[in-house]
């Protein structure tokens, strides 16, 4: 059997862990496993599917580098016949008819659970009310757009007088989110700026960075994070950071290859599978140390 993987990055350590924990996958099972990464580029990731259906695949594995740019990619595979078996971003629209299954995190309710994780950590320190800045992801993706979106929703509905100053993409760069969050305090950096989420643990390491740089104490902001990665666990562990959202990739990966042996043994599969989201704090930092080979 013949499966191709078409992913987002390799140098983005989440994605390359999901990658690595499929090809360990895949020559378990004994699956020829074909590899194709086009670092975030939906007009690459474009070119790739139309060769791929010409290689009749048994199966596709596909991270989209653009929740609507991915679309007519999808309508291809659909008709060329070729099982789709989506991980990690969903797509931007209704019609699940396009894929097999889909598995991986509804990025909005993990907004929303950084939400939470923000406001409760506000309350804690007696907190009602201020700015916050947020750092995002890479522009057009789900993670980017769907997960600002529910952590706006949380603070509008449970923290009313908690609002966004401001937003700043880092494309899901440790570097880029320094000079992000540094942008982010030079413009809303006042008296009112009690916290920072950031999309992805790691762009909030940079903003720490970039917190420091700017003269803020540890404590001074509230700080939330995404995906619980080792960068994360560090930080909550050392109590620069207050919470993450737990989202492993060994996880996201077992679940994506699940569904794949499915298709490919021609049983049947969930057209959605969502992984739940967790809020990390030190209180259960012990639930956060698998998916970072603790």
């Amino acid at each position: 059997m013949k499966v191709t993987l078409l992913t987002v990055s390799q140098s983005c350590a989440y994605c390359a862990t999901h990658t690595d924990e499929l090809k360990a996958d895949a020559q378990k099972a004994g699956v020829d496993l074909t590899v194709v990464v086009n670092e975030f580029d939906a007009g690459v990731q474009a070119q790739q599917v139309n060769q791929v259906i010409s290689t009749k695949p048994d199966a596709v594995i596909l991270w989209a580098a653009d929740a609507t740019a991915i679309l007519p990619s999808l309508a291809r595979l659909k008709s060329a016949k070729i099982p789709v078996v989506l991980t990690n971003t969903h797509p931007q629209t209704d019609d699940t008819s396009l894929w097999t299954a889909y598995t991986g995190p509804d990025d909005t309710d993990y907004g929303r659970k950084a939400g939470e994780a923000m406001v409760t950590a506000l309350k804690a320190k007696g907190q009602t009310s201020g700015s916050v800045v947020v750092v995002t992801g890479v522009p057009g993706t789900p993670g980017a757009i769907n997960r600002l979106k529910g952590f706006t929703e949380t603070l509008e509905k449970d923290a009313p007088q908690v609002t966004i100053a401001g937003t700043q993409n880092a494309d899901w760069d440790q570097t880029k989110g320094t000079t992000a969050a540094a942008a982010l305090l030079t413009l809303y950096g006042k008296d009112d700026l009690v916290g920072i989420y950031a999309e992805a643990d790691n762009m909030l390491a940079g903003a720490i960075v970039a917190a420091d740089r700017a003269g803020y104490k540890p404590g001074d902001l509230t700080m939330v994070g995404s995906n619980c990665s080792i960068e994360g666990y560090t930080n909550i562990e050392s109590g620069a950071q207050q919470a993450s959202v737990l989202l492993s990739p060994y996880d996201d990966a077992s679940l994506a290859w699940q569904a794949t042996l499915k298709v490919l043994q021609g049983d049947d599969v969930a057209n959605e599978t969502f992984i739940p989201p967790v809020v990390i704090t030190n209180l259960n930092l012990a639930d956060c140390a698998a998916a970072v080979d603790k």
